[in-house]
């Protein structure tokens, strides 16, 4: 049986992310089912850094406040190639939600002072397809870029191996079972033991707790759908923002020439390869003429992935109370990409039991936020 200081079960960005700062001080081993990383949630993600997304929810806030440093200047070890680019971030409503709309500008102004109210011609330019019902008024940060989420994962992996830890793909786990003052893990004939086992396992995280005889945090995956449309002849929209309705009922992305457009659905689901719907297609082509007029005569990509939630909608992160070392690290609903770098030193810290790095701790994250005690875990 081949022992490790930790068990990591699951390749995505939580998973490989704590790992690679994990290896920096113990042994660390990542167990992946897929056979390659970031398969599902992460490798499906709008890959957008957006300090303000998730600004009402104090802890997501402050880490994604605190990946924003690592994302726009890693380490010059981390990676080939630079992790975000500048892309900026439209906020838009109908004319006869502008009311609203302002008081959300309001709000959200005392955490992120860079958001702007802007009006006609501003909107027109930035996006010149927008339909006038959309361009009365609008709130738009210069502050939001695109993720190179490849690059990132493979940031991570590298680091993870320079540090010698261990990753096996294609490895699903069939038991877990505290035995020996820790936890043993049986897959596919092999057997690990190790004193503390991460639970970054995405939408099945609540399963692999119940193989572990822990009670479920009521994880709830939800498939959100995405399209990929050529735009109109002549039209370029590389350079384009990406533009969200206030109540989030669609979102509008350039993604390498073409457009991405979601009815950012949220539509439960199990744990599962998720694929999009023909309904949900349908809709996201029906915004596409609702917001830029543009008729889609055809699809030229669709998919979707999973976004996982708790009930209050937060991160969950911390041990266990049911038996030791079971350390939950999931619930991230989309946010994982934009706070991963934050998120991953503050697990590592609460795994070794030692601070929360100051800058974290001083953006107000605080470890009973994220507690999987407040929702059964």
């Amino acid at each position: 049986m081949s022992k490790y200081d930790v068990i990591v079960i699951g390749g995505g960005i939580a998973g490989l992310s704590v790992a690679a700062e994990l290896s920096s001080e113990v042994s660390v081993l990542v167990l992946e089912q897929e056979e390659n990383t970031a398969f599902h949630s992460s490798g499906r993600s709008a890959a957008v850094y957006s300090s303000s997304y998730g600004s009402d929810r104090t802890a997501i806030y402050a880490l994604s406040k605190a990946s924003g440093d690592f994302l726009k200047s890693p380490p010059k070890t981390f990676c080939d190639n630079p992790l975000l680019h500048p892309r900026g971030l439209l906020y838009v409503t109908d004319k006869e939600h502008q009311e609203t709309l302002r008081n959300v500008h309001a709000e959200m102004s005392q955490l992120n002072g860079d958001l702007r109210w802007v009006e006609g011609d501003f909107i027109r330019e930035k996006m010149p397809l927008l339909k006038e019902e959309y361009t009365q008024g609008a709130i738009y940060t210069d502050n939001v870029y695109d993720v190179d989420v490849h690059e990132l994962m493979e940031g991570y992996a590298r680091q993870f191996r320079r540090r010698s830890g261990t990753l096996k793909i294609n490895t699903k786990v069939e038991e877990l079972a505290y035995e020996n003052d820790g936890w043993v893990v049986r897959c596919d004939g092999a057997s690990f033991w190790a004193p503390i086992v991460i639970n970054a396992a995405g939408a099945w995280a609540d399963e692999l707790a119940q193989l572990a005889g822990i009670d479920p945090i009521g994880l709830q995956p939800m498939r959100r759908t995405a399209i990929l449309i050529d735009p109109p002849a002549n039209v370029v929209p590389d350079n384009w923002p990406m533009t969200v309705e206030l109540n989030e009922t669609f979102f509008i992305k350039p993604d390498a020439g073409k457009v991405l457009i979601s009815p950012a659905d949220e539509t439960l689901s199990a744990p599962c390869d998720s694929q999009p719907e023909e309904l949900d297609i349908a809709y996201a082509a029906h915004y596409a003429e609702e917001a830029l007029g543009v008729a889609v005569r055809k699809v030229d990509h669709s998919w979707s992935g999973l976004r996982n939630f708790v009930a209050d909608r937060n991160f969950v992160m911390g041990f266990s109370d049911q038996q030791s070392g079971f350390f939950w690290l999931a619930g991230q609903g989309g946010f994982g990409i934009q706070a991963g770098p934050a998120m991953a030193r503050a697990a590592a810290a609460m795994v070794l039991n030692k601070d929360i790095p100051e800058d974290i701790a001083a953006l107000g994250f605080d470890t009973n936020d994220v507690s999987p005690q407040r929702c059964g875990g």
